[in-house]
C-alpha cells in the first residue's frame, strides 16, 4: 500500500511544475481585460478624433453662401413672400443646444430649402440664461451661427430681444449686427419693410421688455445672481421715459403703415393659455392700438409653446395673435387655458400633459417646433410644424382693410390752370 502510494506520488506532478500552469488561467483574463480596455481606449480617441474633425470641416456661417431666393422659381418671388418664424432659441448652458432644438434647427431647414424661405422672424430668448457680456461673447456663435448654420437658412434674421436677453448686455446684440451675415438687430424696436409685385408687409419689431418691464430685476448679471433673483410678472418699465417714446413711436409706425399687411412682433405674448400667461401691459396699451389701425397679427415668443388666438378687431377684421416659443423647448403647460373661450383660442402644442410644468420639457429632451408663413397677395398660410416636421396645424390671415384716412393723400391739386 505504501508502494502504491509512493508510486502515484512519484507521478503527480511537482509543485514547481504545477506553478508553471496555475497562473495560466487569470493571464489570459487579464489579457483579455487589456484587450478591452484598449478596444475601448481606441473607440473613445476615434470618435473624439471624428468629432473634432467633423466640427473643424464645418464652414464658418459667414463663409456660407447667403441664399439665392431666386434657385427654385424665378417667378416665385413675385407672388409671395416667404418666412421661418421661431422665438426662444437660446439654447442652453455647457451643452450650447438643447435636443430639441438640433430637431427643430433640421426640419427648420428642409422647410426653408423647399420653400425657398427669404426670412427669419426671431421673437428673442437668444441666449439662455443672461444673455451675452458683450458683442464678441463665443456663446453668439455656438448658440446662433453654429447652429443654424444649414445654407437655407443663411437669409436675414429680423431678430428682437426677449427677457432673458435683458437679464445681461442686450446692446451687445445689437452690436453683434456689425460681425454676422444673417443676424439683424438694428436697434431695439425697428421697422422692416417688405414688398414683392406690389404686395408690401411691414415688420414693425418691438421690445416690450422696455415697454413692461422684466421679469427679475436684474441687468448685466451671472447665472448664479439670476436664480438667486426672485421672478415675477412684469411690473412696469424701468425707464418710463424711454417706454413712452417707444410707444410714440410705434403709434407713428402704425398710423403711417399703408401695407397690405400689418405685423407687430414682441417677445411677450398679447394672448397666452401657457406657463406665463397673458401679459397685461400689452392688453391695455398695445391692443387697442391694433385695433385702432387695423393690424393683420402679432407675433410673440416666450412661452415655450405654439398658439394661435383670433379676436374682433374693428368693422369685421380679425386680429391674429400667433405665440412661437418653442424653437429650443416645449412647455406643455395649460395653466390659463381657462381664461378663453374655444372661439379665441385656435389652437396650442404641445398638447395637455400630465404635469403642468416639466424639467425635461423645459430642458429641451422632448418637443420644440416653428412656424412657416407664405405671404400672397390676397392671403397669408401659417403653418405649424413640429421638430420632427409633421404638420400640426395651419391657418390663413387675409390683408388688411387699409382705412382711408390713413393712406398718404395725392399731392396733385385738384384744380386746374387755365
Amino acid at each position: 500500500m505504501l508502494l502504491q502510494d509512493e508510486e502515484l506520488l512519484e507521478k503527480r506532478p511537482s509543485s514547481s511544475s504545477l506553478e508553471r500552469f496555475i497562473p495560466e488561467i487569470p493571464q489570459k483574463v487579464k489579457s483579455r481585460r487589456k484587450m478591452r480596455k484598449l478596444v475601448c481606449l481606441s473607440g473613445i480617441v476615434c470618435v473624439t478624433m471624428l468629432f473634432f474633425i467633423a466640427v473643424s470641416n464645418v464652414s464658418s456661417p459667414n463663409e456660407v453662401p447667403l441664399w439665392s431666393a431666386n434657385v427654385m422659381d424665378p417667378q416665385r418671388n413675385e407672388k409671395t413672400f416667404r418666412i421661418l418664424l421661431v422665438g426662444d432659441t437660446g439654447g442652453i448652458p455647457i451643452l450650447e443646444t438643447t435636443w430639441a432644438q438640433r430637431g427643430v434647427k433640421e426640419t427648420m431647414a428642409l422647410i426653408a430649402n423647399g420653400k425657398d424661405v427669404q426670412m427669419v422672424l426671431n421673437m428673442g430668448d437668444n441666449i439662455y440664461f443672461t444673455g451675452p457680456t458683450d458683442e464678441f461673447d463665443p456663446r453668439f456663435e455656438t448658440r446662433f451661427e453654429a447652429v443654424y448654420d444649414s445654407p437655407s437658412l443663411q437669409v436675414k434674421w429680423l431678430t428682437i430681444a426677449g427677457n432673458h436677453d435683458h437679464f445681461g448686455n442686450v446692446t451687445a446684440e445689437i452690436e453683434y449686427t456689425k460681425h454676422s451675415r444673417k443676424w439683424y438687430f438694428p436697434s431695439l424696436y425697428y421697422k422692416q419693410s417688405e414688398e414683392f409685385n406690389g404686395t408690401r408687409i411691414d415688420f414693425i419689431m418691438i421690445d416690450t421688455i422696455s415697454l413692461c418691464g422684466n421679469t427679475k430685476d436684474i441687468q448685466n448679471a451671472g447665472f448664479i445672481e439670476m436664480l438667486r433673483n426672485e421672478s415675477h410678472d412684469p411690473r412696469g418699465p424701468a425707464n418710463v421715459s424711454a417706454a413712452e417714446e417707444q410707444w410714440t413711436w410705434l403709434e407713428t409706425m402704425l398710423s403711417q403703415s399703408s401695407a397690405q399687411y400689418l405685423i407687430v412682433s414682441g417677445h411677450y405674448p398679447m394672448h397666452s393659455m401657457s406657463s406665463h400667461g397673458p401679459t397685461e401691459c400689452l392688453r391695455n396699451r398695445l391692443d387697442p392700438l391694433l385695433k385702432r389701425y387695423n393690424v393683420n397679427a402679432y407675433f410673440s415668443g416666450h412661452d415655450h409653446s405654439l398658439q394661435h388666438f383670433e379676436y374682433d378687431g374693428n368693422e369685421g377684421h380679425k386680429i391674429h395673435y400667433v405665440v412661437s416659443g418653442a424653437a429650443s423647448r416645449a412647455d406643455a403647460s395649460t395653466k390659463h387655458v381657462k381664461e378663453f373661450s374655444k372661439d379665441n383660442l385656435k389652437f396650442n402644442y404641445p398638447e395637455k400633459s400630465w404635469f403642468s410644468w416639466s424639467p425635461v420639457s423645459q430642458l429641451g429632451f422632448r418637443k420644440g417646433g416653428f412656424i412657416y408663413a407664405e405671404f400672397g397677395h390676397e392671403s397669408a398660410r401659417l403653418d405649424f410644424y413640429d421638430k420632427n416636421g409633421k404638420q400640426l396645424y395651419a391657418t390663413f390671415i387675409p390683408t388688411r382693410r387699409i382705412l382711408t384716412e390713413f393712406v398718404t393723400k395725392s399731392t396733385v391739386s385738384p384744380f386746374v390752370e387755365i
